[in-house]
């Protein structure tokens, strides 16, 4: 068992870790970016809110994760949030996928990444470390509200709408499905962590990906929807975004993102 204290950690651990906890900051980061920017553009007044209000959350969460992991690297957080190259982030690939604010493209991309996220909280939750843990406990239970919601919009577009709502949102699973399995790409070293005892690691990711499919094709069923098919192998997935390699997009939304932040990156605010 590794020590609790991360200044008594072997380097390959520090760093092992600090890759698994930026994966789920780079992800609250960029959908919540993504959520951001359907405000005053959302079919009803109720919905400019409650994104809104979701892309807060994400923001919030993720800046929480950036400031544990500068506290492992000692950097600080909006250091760790804008001063990295794009080839130093490990967010997947579906929370850069654009809806091109379609809504339908919009919910599919959340209903997947909510399902995960909470997924991986729940791991986290039983990590050795009691920062993430407990950290992981609180976001958690604000995430209740966001898996309420889109499961709730899932439906409403599934049963509750027209013939076009329903083809329009089975369409969007069925495009978003490849980018929602490479979630499960495993950051470097995550088996030097599960032997540290620092992260469960869930048993790996071919079983991470049997909870997360067992539940998410429960509420498409609910919906009334068709479970997509195929799909890359979770287990043997090509290094991507959580190694570091992504997609152009990825650079250009950054360099909206860390704009203000490059110009004066020492500013007190």
């Amino acid at each position: 068992m590794t020590s609790s204290n991360p200044a008594e950690w072997p380097e390959h651990i520090r760093r092992a870790f600090a890759d698994l906890v930026l994966a789920g900051a780079d992800d609250d980061f960029l959908i919540g970016h993504g959520a951001s920017e359907w405000t005053g553009l959302a079919p009803m007044l109720e919905e400019d809110i409650a994104f809104s209000s979701i892309a807060q959350d994400e923001i919030a969460h993720a800046r929480e994760l950036y400031a544990l992991t500068g506290d492992l690297l000692g950097r600080t957080a909006d250091d760790v949030a804008y001063g990295r190259r794009p080839d130093e982030y490990r967010c997947s690939s579906l929370v850069l996928r654009a809806d091109e604010f379609d809504w339908s493209a919009l919910i599919a991309r959340q209903f997947y990444y909510d399902h995960f996220d909470a997924l991986r909280l729940a791991h986290w939750c039983e990590s050795g470390y009691a920062p993430l843990a407990d950290l992981s406990l609180r976001i958690a239970a604000e995430e209740t509200f966001h898996l309420h919601h889109v499961d709730d919009w899932l439906v409403r577009l599934g049963r509750g709408g027209s013939q076009d709502a329903r083809q329009k949102i089975q369409a969007a699973l069925e495009a978003a499905w490849p980018d929602a399995v490479s979630q499960f790409e495993e950051t470097a070293g995550v088996a030097d962590l599960a032997a540290s005892g620092l992260w469960q690691g869930g048993g790996g990711a071919a079983a991470m990906f049997g909870e997360y499919k067992a539940v998410i094709a429960e509420r498409i069923a609910k919906a009334g929807l068709r479970m997509p098919a195929g799909g890359p192998d979770p287990a043997h997935l090509p290094p991507g975004g959580r190694r570091g390699r992504h997609a152009a997009r990825l650079a250009e939304v950054l360099d909206e993102l860390c704009e203000v932040y490059r110009l004066e990156p020492n500013a007190k605010w």
